[in-house]
């Protein structure tokens, strides 16, 4: 009798295994996106060599083995490498795969091309870091990518906000790129793509997995993840038959081991952002790397700024405005420990400032366009701030200065 029930166990818990992976497959599908009428692999395809590629902005030379070596980038710190005369319709090869070597993890990696319908105008669809495997990414899911395309190329430039724009390029070679026809092979490709390569690193979210934009071309990796999760225990309520204790132990399992993949996921991308971090700060003095900041221009004018108002007392409110709200947060971080503020903040005017408090506008005209701050800054002292800080400064940004007086 125990034999028996023994054997019904493991029929029960074989069946299990079978229908959870069978059920796993299908949420694969479902997050692929895949297209029931299409091949399991694709029935055309068109290769680019990588010296196929022509310099446009920086310099670069054939290499062996039909490389195109990417020496140099060009004044604004960026390169860019095209195919002209291509012939090919958007939707027939909407797969995209790609391989390079040394490619920096300080510059980003965008897809350039040009379509008849609108010659004039360059389209440019942000790419996962290359690394040195090959990378898959599904265009069809990008509006852009559709007509007849006529030109394609690849560009690169240092990650926007994070990377010191004259310290982000190295030599790389282009080793050869491929357009797919759409098949299941080139959807579960790009979706391991989407899923596990390394997106340039926005200011969305320390936390965030995959793709940090809002475009999500595939299912969330978190969501499917869950799904996953959630699939194994209904299922091993359902087949084996579990109930009470030993269900709440398998559901705290399943739950605990989704959880650690997707921390080992998140893990993944923090090393990522550690390797640019050394590779940019590594044997650098305190005094040499304070200043090596992806967004200079800011830290210049705070530099500027404060060494202005290096003899007022401690207490002195300074009030910021800016271009942007990014440019606003990243020009008072810069000026801390001052006693920094968001000047905004002050809106409407019905109460009155610090007497002697100081206002900057960073890329900012309010106090000459907006009445408002006009007729508060009647009163107030327009206060001298010098050039650039120092020689290397990059596209410095406009500072004006007052110390407010309310009569």
């Amino acid at each position: 009798m125990m034999g028996e029930i023994h054997q019904g166990d493991r029929i029960r818990y074989a069946l299990f295994v079978v229908a959870l992976a069978a059920s796993w497959c299908a949420l694969a599908l479902w997050a692929a996106a895949v297209d029931w009428r299409t091949p399991f692999f694709p029935e055309h395809s068109q290769r680019i060599d990588g010296d196929d590629f022509s310099p446009v902005f920086g310099s670069g030379n054939a290499g062996n083995g039909g490389y195109l070596r990417v020496v140099s980038a060009a004044k604004d710190n960026s390169a860019l490498q095209s195919i002209k005369h291509v012939d090919m319709r958007a939707a027939d090869l909407p797969i995209l795969r790609y391989r390079f070597a040394a490619f920096p993890r300080t510059l980003e990696l965008h897809l350039v091309f040009r379509t008849t319908e609108h010659p004039d105008d360059v389209q440019s669809i942000s790419l996962p870091w290359p690394g040195s495997d090959v990378s898959t990414f599904d265009l069809s899911r990008v509006g852009e990518w559709k007509g007849h395309i006529i030109e394609l190329g690849f560009a690169e430039f240092p990650t926007a906000l994070n990377v010191p724009p004259g310290s982000g390029f190295k030599p790389f070679d282009i080793v050869a790129a491929e357009l797919w026809s759409p098949s299941w092979c080139g959807r579960f490709a790009a979706l391991t793509t989407e899923w596990f390569a390394v997106w340039p690193w926005s200011q969305r979210s320390m936390n965030a997995l995959g793709r940090e934009t809002d475009i999500q071309p595939v299912h969330s990796l978190v969501l499917v993840t869950l799904l996953a999760a959630l699939i194994a225990i209904i299922g091993l309520a359902v087949l084996p038959g579990l109930r009470g204790a030993r269900l709440h132990m398998a559901a705290i399992a399943c739950v605990a081991i989704a959880w650690f993949a997707l921390d080992l996921r998140w893990q993944s991308g923090l090393v990522h952002r550690l390797a640019i971090a050394r590779g940019l700060y590594s044997g650098l003095a305190w005094s040499a790397s304070m200043h090596l900041v992806g967004d200079a221009d800011i830290d210049d004018a705070a530099t500027r700024l404060r060494n202005a108002l290096r003899d007022e007392p401690v207490q002195t409110r300074v009030l910021v405005e800016a271009g942007s709200r990014y440019r606003l947060s990243r020009m008072i971080w810069h000026l801390l420990p001052l006693n920094v503020g968001e000047f905004g903040f002050a809106r409407p005017f019905s109460t009155v400032l610090p007497e002697g408090c100081v206002i900057a506008f960073l890329d900012n005209d309010t106090w000459e366009t907006d009445p408002d701050v006009r007729a508060l800054l009647a009163n107030s002292q327009r206060i001298y701030v010098p050039g650039p800080s120092r020689p290397n400064a990059e596209d410095t940004g406009r500072l004006t200065v007052f110390r407010y007086h309310h009569d």
